[in-house]
């Protein structure tokens, strides 16, 4: 809400923002797919293996990591 937006900061809020606006000094960007998408593979089930996909992005460096991972120990997912 403009309210919610007004205690955050924000002068106008009718103000298109541009990247040096939103985002200074170094910043890091992670991303891993649920579902199937243009950028990243959603999570895959297969017996004994959950596989993830996930992107980094680091500003100062532009590096871009591409991960993919596969999971054998099930405990730190929430399923069902």
């Amino acid at each position: 809400t403009r309210e919610r937006a007004r205690r955050m900061g924000i002068k106008d809020p009718k103000k298109k923002y541009q990247l040096e606006d939103l985002v200074t000094g170094d910043c890091v960007f992670a991303a891993t797919g649920i579902v199937s998408g243009s950028l990243l593979r959603g999570v895959r089930f297969r017996p004994g293996i959950i596989e993830t996909e996930t992107v980094v992005m680091r500003s100062t460096t532009g590096t871009v990591r591409w991960i993919r991972a596969e999971h054998r120990h099930f405990q730190k997912f929430q399923m069902g």
